[in-house]
């Protein structure tokens, strides 16, 4: 997993487990969180004492209004039609707004980014990199799947200017960014 990612992931079941363990006067805090984070649940990285997990359990019975005792995660889903074996990214999923008992282990992402506009090559991209992310692999750039190489973008470029004795200042200047870019 990269290192930005497992930040991410730490830092928002940081945040998660301290909330459920705050105490304020009146009791816990009321907290709705939604995420599509599902390795936050696969790496453990939330307090397993702080998690609800029984289907039939009513929060308000096991821990009354108010109540400074128990700290706790009631974690729930939102049912969809999703075929959950499909992988594209924008199949045409229709959520169906029922909220259930239970943990995801599937993530609608990339089907939210597809309705909402995204461009689908952003969303095809993303796709590859969940997969890359979900094998332990690292993830390729974008080169290495399309296109000309660094290099071959920066002999295009240098190939494309007449006359490099009246190039002006940022020619140059781009010249040398893409060359550093591009050796890094």
């Amino acid at each position: 997993m990269h290192r930005i990612s497992l930040f991410l992931l730490k830092s928002q079941s940081s945040i998660i487990n301290y909330l459920a363990k705050k105490r304020l006067k009146t009791g816990r805090p009321r907290v709705v969180l939604t995420t599509h984070f599902l390795e936050i649940f696969r790496f453990n990285l939330l307090e397993a004492e702080l998690i609800v997990d029984q289907p039939n359990l009513q929060a308000k019975d096991e821990f009354p209004e108010g109540s400074p005792d128990r700290a706790r995660i009631v974690c729930t889903i939102m049912a969809s039609t999703a075929q959950h074996d499909s992988h594209s990214a924008t199949s045409n999923v229709v959520p169906l707004y029922e909220m259930r008992h239970g943990i995801s282990s599937h993530s609608n992402a990339l089907m939210c980014a597809a309705k909402c506009g995204i461009p689908e090559e952003m969303v095809e991209r993303a796709q590859k990199v969940m997969d890359y992310v979900k094998r332990g692999e690292p993830i390729p750039t974008r080169q290495m799947f399309e296109g000309p190489s660094p290099e071959e973008q920066l002999s295009a470029f240098f190939a494309s200017i007449d006359d490099w004795h009246a190039a002006g200042d940022d020619i140059v200047s781009k010249f040398l960014t893409m060359a550093r870019v591009g050796t890094q």
